[in-house]
């Protein structure tokens, strides 16, 4: 009876003594502790120096001694320690690493797996527990995690916390950032998303003791802000404890090979600023875009998965229906490899399972009554140099099946002209597109003859580029870098006139182009296309020179064809391939 007495005095003199250091410190010896515990003993020294006094925690203390976190476990913070015994663990290879440099990993995956802020007894109830690494894990009756990792002895009162003996180690669990950089079959993913981190210390949180010789800090525990400014782009936290995402993780040969076809489509003019940087920044990005989605942002995977990326401003793109379904993104038995991780689930696969033109070869959309790309440079005379001899205005129309409800009306400026309207094109890749242009028939338009519903147009389609020559840094287009579109309806390939049906709205194929440098979002267009009534006097009767265009369109050249059921426009196939 003396002996039990005489225990609960230390013990409430322990207690007292941790709250007087409370003070000083910013955890708290507080409720976390629990007074009645059923099992364990109370000792007179830190956490470290019961370590230390401990034969079967030497292989543990060795680890510690080589971290730097003896310090901390001797310090008057509060923890809670997780000790596993010798012959648990693989001391030798955490050695290994450490001796090659990789300490600090060995501290996030091995030390701070086994170590917890503040007072966490064992007792009949789960408790929830947030590990140094921010790792997630429940105790109950001396049983740790999912993994149910047992303890040998718990409840070892130390000065500045609990010790809890253990069988064996708690289970390091990767969040996905993590598993991308431990799994070496997907490492060229995580290189590329390591290249933007942007960590910061914590120093509310770290802890520390005393300076260096330079007056600099000497931390016990650092505690880092993880950040990366590629995955906040993509708003893809895959560090964070907290988040639950789905990604798709190309095996290292498919990732390489996809980089470097998106790498191609991003090849800048030499003259824009940073051109090297903007390049490999577009390429990761675009390599990148489909493969994460958030897992509480898609409540209804099994209609639609959309990716982290996705706008609702923009729902053409970044969206797959029927995922789970045969022939869906995550078709079940098809090649993937599915992993669980902290925050999510990683599917591994050998191949990339979208396409270029899921990710970011897409369509160009340019709307003819979008006048703020119509060119209206002016030569050095103060005459306009590309759009000119016209007329123009918007139309509305509420009634046809026009795009967007309007279209262009091009009236010739004298009876006589034949007009030029053209449109600077932004945001082309360098690649292969297949070039349309919608016109409206007359018929549909304001104030127009009767003879002339029955016109269609001619003309002829003019295309400038920018060039990559040092003597083009002028903002006027070089006229020597122009060429005039042949018709593709025409076998022998001399036909430059394009025509319309005055009978429909009509979806006319100007042809295949090659485009070499990227203009993605730059402050100049690299193409201009220009559209030239081309009637003479002789065809004034067959054809108008008045205009009615809807829209022009760049779709990737190879892109699939999709017929939205809810547009009543024709599908865009270039006539030779139908």
């Amino acid at each position: 009876m003396k002996k039990n007495i005489n225990k609960s005095i230390r013990t409430g003199i322990l207690v007292f003594t941790g709250l007087l250091v409370s003070y000083a410190c910013s955890d708290t010896w507080d409720d976390h502790y629990d007074p009645n515990l059923s099992t364990g003993n109370v000792v007179d020294a830190t956490i470290y120096q019961q370590i230390k006094s401990t034969n079967e925690l030497s292989d543990f203390l060795e680890i510690l001694d080589k971290t730097g976190y003896s310090a901390l476990l001797d310090e008057s913070q509060i923890v809670t320690v997780f000790a596993p015994v010798n012959g648990s663990f693989n001391k030798d290879s955490l050695l290994t690493e450490i001796a090659n440099g990789h300490k600090d990993q060995v501290i996030t995956r091995f030390v701070k797996n086994h170590i917890a802020r503040y007072n966490y007894s064992s007792n009949t109830n789960k408790q929830d527990i947030m590990l140094l690494n921010q790792k997630k894990t429940t105790l109950t009756n001396g049983v740790v995690g999912v993994d149910s990792v047992h303890a040998k002895s718990v409840n070892t009162v130390c000065n500045n916390g609990i010790l809890h003996v253990m069988n064996s180690e708690l289970t390091f669990h990767p969040n996905i950032y993590e598993l991308l950089e431990l799994d070496p079959d997907v490492d060229s993913m995580y290189t590329i998303i390591k290249y933007y981190d942007d960590d910061s210390l914590d120093v509310n949180r770290s802890v520390y003791r005393g300076v260096d010789e330079d007056g600099n800090r000497i931390y016990v525990d650092s505690v880092m802000i993880k950040a990366n400014r590629l995955m906040q782009r993509l708003d893809s936290y895959i560090y964070r404890e907290d988040s639950n995402y789905l990604v798709i993780a190309p095996r290292k040969s498919a990732y390489n090979e996809r980089y470097q076809l998106v790498n191609s489509y991003f090849n800048f003019n030499v003259h824009e600023d940073d051109r090297d940087s903007l390049q490999q920044y577009y390429a990761n990005y675009f390599t990148l875009n489909t493969l994460f989605y958030n897992r509480n942002a898609n409540i209804y995977d099994k209609d639609s998965l959309v990716t982290t990326t996705y706008s609702r401003w923009d729902p053409e793109h970044n969206v797959f229906y029927k995922p789970y379904e045969e022939e869906g993104l995550l078709a079940p038995g098809s090649y993937y490899d599915k992993i669980t991780c902290s925050n999510g689930i990683v599917y591994k696969t050998d191949s990339f399972p979208t396409s270029i033109y899921d990710a970011f070869f897409h369509e160009i959309k340019l709307e003819a009554e979008s006048t703020g790309n119509i060119n209206i440079e002016e030569d050095e005379k103060g005459n306009q140099s590309y759009t000119k001899n016209c007329n123009y205005s918007y139309r509305s129309d509420n009634v046809h099946p026009v795009s967007e409800r309007g279209y262009l009306d091009v009236m010739p400026a004298t009876a006589a002209a034949q007009p030029y309207i053209a449109y600077n094109i932004p945001n082309t890749l360098s690649g292969k597109y297949d070039i349309y242009l919608v016109t409206v028939p007359l018929k549909y338009g304001r104030s127009v003859e009767d003879a002339d519903t029955l016109k269609g147009y001619q003309f002829r389609v003019n295309m400038f580029y920018r060039t990559n020559k040092a003597t083009d840094t002028g903002s006027q287009w070089p006229k020597t870098r122009n060429e005039v579109l042949k018709n593709p309806a025409d076998s022998l390939g001399k036909d430059q006139n394009f025509r319309s049906d005055p009978e429909k709205i009509d979806t006319i194929f100007l042809g295949t182009v090659e485009l070499t440098e990227c203009y993605y979002r730059t402050s100049k267009a690299g193409v201009m296309i220009q559209i030239q009534s081309y009637v003479s006097s002789s065809e004034a009767k067959t054809y108008s020179r008045r205009m009615l265009l809807d829209r022009l369109v760049l779709r990737p050249h190879g892109m699939p064809i999709k017929q939205d059921e809810d547009d009543d426009l024709p599908v865009l196939v270039p006539e030779n391939e139908e």
